[in-house]
């Protein structure tokens, strides 16, 4: 479904409004789901797909070729973004207790707007069956060098850089497949949750699910750990098409947060910092978790105006800040 007046996909675009509010979601039971083994398992799931999700989405409507303006719009929409909210970030760190982070590491929820940059200067290098196929084994391989981790988000880019491959290559067909055959797929994700809550129950480090830890640290096997990352990208890119076909395309509503998704994503951190800080989540039920993580997601969304203006490069060809991470402008 594309929407007439302003060019984009609103079936690309629910997809990431549903994305976004498990984000926030995932993000907001981050804390208290230590006190809860139904917040644990919810935990581990969104994460088995959701940054899967919008990395293979985001990689649909990324260019494979980079010119001087392209370079213009990573610096404005992204590269800047990033050092403004690293800054906020760490300050934010420090008033509200929360992680702690080197200046040089990108801050907690910031590592996807680093790898961002990494993926859209990468892709001309990989933008092939064969780079695609480069691409999974840099994202398998790099789990065994310890000297790749948080530091500017490397680890990540390079777990997550198949995704973001496939999606440019085979990212609407695939997305328009599960569409077609939705029965099938939703199978598909409730199997491939199932697989990874066993899994997990049954000794998987949830942080194996990030691709931010060596196998040293985070093996989902110990004997062949190769082997196990392996089969935790293909449970994520199940979930993800599975993902795809539960997610209705005809909903505003979704559309309108998935329209918005990256100002939600900067911003909705800060709200989810004060009231982890504030000590008020501790005995909140998940019913209200939901409702809160939808309202974050709402009141994020409403600097996304502003922050378009903000983050946009110079006028010739406008592109937005929003549309850099995944954005539905067409190719």
């Amino acid at each position: 479904m594309n929407t007439a007046k302003s060019g984009r996909n609103g079936a690309i675009d629910a997809l990431k409004g549903a994305g976004i509010l498990l984000v926030v979601f995932g993000h907001l039971i981050e804390k208290p789901s230590a006190q809860s083994i139904l917040l644990q398992t919810l935990y581990t799931d969104i994460y088995a797909f959701h940054m899967p999700l919008f990395v293979f989405l985001s990689g649909i409507f990324a260019r494979d070729t980079l010119k001087s303006r392209d370079y213009q719009k990573i610096g404005w929409t992204l590269f800047f973004p990033l050092v403004v909210f690293q800054l906020i970030y760490l300050g934010a760190g420090r008033l509200t207790d929360w992680y702690s982070y080197s200046p040089l590491t990108p801050y907690w929820l910031l590592w996807f707007i680093a790898s961002m940059i990494g993926w859209r200067l990468l892709l001309p290098l990989f933008a092939s069956p064969v780079g695609l196929s480069v691409a999974l084994l840099g994202a398998i391989f790099v789990g065994y060098d310890d000297a790749v981790g948080y530091a500017l988000s490397a680890a990540r880019t390079i777990y997550f850089l198949p995704f973001f491959v496939l999606g440019h290559l085979y990212g609407a067909q695939l997305v328009a497949l599960a569409g077609r055959h939705r029965l099938a797929f939703s199978c598909l994700f409730g199997l491939s949750m199932l697989v990874v809550t066993v899994w997990w129950l049954n000794g998987l480090d949830g942080s194996a699910l990030t691709g931010s830890r060596d196998y040293s640290s985070a093996a989902p096997f110990s004997a062949y750990p190769g082997l196990g990352r392996l089969l935790v990208l293909a449970l994520s890119l199940a979930a993800v098409l599975g993902f795809c076909a539960l997610v209705p395309g005809r909903s505003t509503v979704l559309a309108w947060f998935g329209e918005r998704s990256l100002s939600i994503y900067l911003v909705h951190g800060l709200i989810v910092m004060v009231l982890a800080s504030s000590g008020v989540l501790g005995s909140v039920s998940l019913p209200v978790m939901i409702g809160v993580s939808i309202l974050i997601a709402a009141i994020s969304a409403t600097l996304d105006t502003p922050m378009r203006r903000l983050f946009s490069p110079p006028p010739r060809g406008l592109v937005t800040f929003g549309e850099m991470a995944g954005g539905s402008k067409a190719r």
